[in-house]
Parts: C-alpha cells; structure tokens; sequence
C-alpha cells in the first residue's frame, strides 16, 4: 500500500497536471476575447495584445475601472503594437476562485466596454461590471510598474488545444523571463509543488 507521502505527492502532482491555460485576447477592436471565463486555481491567464495600446488590470468590482487595492490584483504596462499580435504576453497564474474583474486603463476603453471577468457570480456580473463602466470617462491606470503576472515573448507560449477550454486557450512552457523589470506571477505551480512537498515531509 503506498504511504501518505507518496499519496500526498501524487494528488499535487495530478492536480497540478490538470490546470489548464486561457488565452485572452486585446483586440484590436477594443474588447477582450473572450470577456468572461472559468478559472481554476493555478489556472494560467495569458493576455494577448492586437494593435492599438491596450493593457489589463486586475479591477475593484465595486468601482469600475479602477484597480484593486496596492499590492493586489496585476497590471500589465501598456503593450502597444502597431499592427498584428504584440510580441509579448502577459501571463497571470490564479490563486482564488472568487470573481476577478479587469479592464483596459488606456484613455476612456474601459467606459467604452473594454473589460471582462474570471468566474462571474450570481451577484457578479458582467453585465453589470460594464454598465457601471460605462457610466465613467476614463479609467485608472495603477502607476507604471508591471505587477501580479510577468511579460514573455510570444513564441514561449505554445499552443495545445487539447488542455484548453475552447480555442482561445494554449498552453504554456515553463521558459523564465530574462526582463529583470517584469513583475512574478501571482503564484508559480512548481512553488506550490515543493512546498507541498516540504509538508509531506514534515508531516511524517
């Protein structure tokens, strides 16, 4: 019969094999495809940026278009690109299931309906989130510095449709980020792993 340990390990190992990647989309049309997803934890986020200078903040559901509290939530800079696909990505790994908002803080996209959310609720919604939006000028963008996720170039996201959700979703390889400036992740599976690890080990 395997140990506690073994078992332990084994039930991080496939609960972390199961965590799926989402692409989202800044298009160049001013929205997010797709504006509202499900998402696990360590589910992986990846914003993807077409033309126009768009960005996505993590965003305070009571007051739209503004970001959550400092220190919380992600930002991702501005990632202009003329024409096409921005060469980076922004990736955000979730660590809660409650409902996120986000929106684009560049001049009025917010108020224009530039925003989305991560696991709506029943007193969540999105629809909501845009109306209010929408009632607003401009919205806030949190200082200059990129927090809560981390810049990669695009071509070290992979794509594999057979861990997404729908087409809009890759999946991602574990390349570090060489940009000294890019902010960490909200939180990195493997961390999760070996501190699981730890625990089993100190457990027994």
């Amino acid at each position: 019969m395997p140990s506690f340990k073994t078992a332990f390990i084994s039930a991080v190992l496939a609960c972390l094999a199961h965590a799926k990647t989402i692409k989202i989309t800044a298009t160049s049309d001013s929205t997010f495809n797709p504006d509202s997803v499900e998402a696990n934890e360590n589910d992986v986020l990846e914003f993807y940026f077409e033309a126009k200078n768009h960005s996505v903040v993590a965003g305070d559901y009571r007051y739209p278009c503004s970001p959550l509290d400092l220190g919380t939530g992600f930002f991702s800079g501005f990632i202009p690109t003329d024409d096409g696909a921005a060469d980076k990505i922004f990736r955000v790994t979730v660590n809660e299931t409650e409902p996120i908002a986000f929106y684009s803080s560049q001049g009025n996209e917010c108020a224009e309906g530039m925003v989305g959310i991560v696991n709506p609720s029943k007193n969540k919604t999105l629809n909501d989130y845009k109306e209010r939006a929408s009632e607003l000028s401009k919205a806030v963008t949190p200082g200059r510095a990129i927090y809560g996720g981390k810049l990669i170039d695009s071509d070290d996201a992979d794509s594999n449709d057979d861990d997404s959700q729908d087409s809009s979703k890759s999946d991602t390889d574990d390349s570090s980020d060489d940009d000294d400036n890019t902010a960490q992740s909200l939180q990195i599976p493997v961390f999760g792993l070996l501190g699981a690890i730890g625990l089993a080990h100190a457990i027994l």
